[in-house]
């Protein structure tokens, strides 16, 4: 099981990360712009930064929300390409993907893609998703 999933925006058909010879995935924003947009969909999120990252995270309690762990960093200057996640389950990635126009998941650890939308927050593993068309 993998513990980081990186939600990105990318050209369908292009392998995991993992295999990519030169960044593919689209810029989304400065990371403040998206500490915005990911606190709008969650407030309870607390913010800290640490070693140029910007860490965000938020109770797993019901009454406050579901459990985030959040990394945002800078690819190239001023422009962040992936929203990290460090055991999200499948719920919070959806909501993620579909507020930012999101539409791949990656497991960089096994080289997998992650379909959010075939399993469920109970669900011991996730799906992988297979790639379509060539991505060129």
């Amino acid at each position: 099981m993998s513990f980081h999933f990186y939600l990105y925006r990318a050209k369908e058909g292009l392998p995991a990360i993992n295999s990519w010879t030169e960044l593919r995935a689209e810029a989304l924003g400065s990371t403040e712009q998206i500490k915005t947009e990911l606190t709008e969909l969650f407030p309870q999120i607390e913010w800290e930064i640490r070693s140029n990252a910007w860490l965000g995270f938020g109770s797993g309690y019901p009454a406050k929300g579901p459990y985030l762990d959040i990394i945002l960093s800078e690819e190239t200057p001023g422009q962040c390409h992936f929203v990290v996640l460090n055991k999200a389950p499948p719920s919070v990635m959806r909501k993620i993907m579909e507020r930012m126009g999101l539409n791949y998941v990656c497991a960089p650890e096994s080289g997998d893609l992650v379909d959010p939308y075939a399993y469920g927050d109970g669900d011991k593993y996730y799906v992988k998703r297979i790639p379509t068309g060539n991505g060129s």
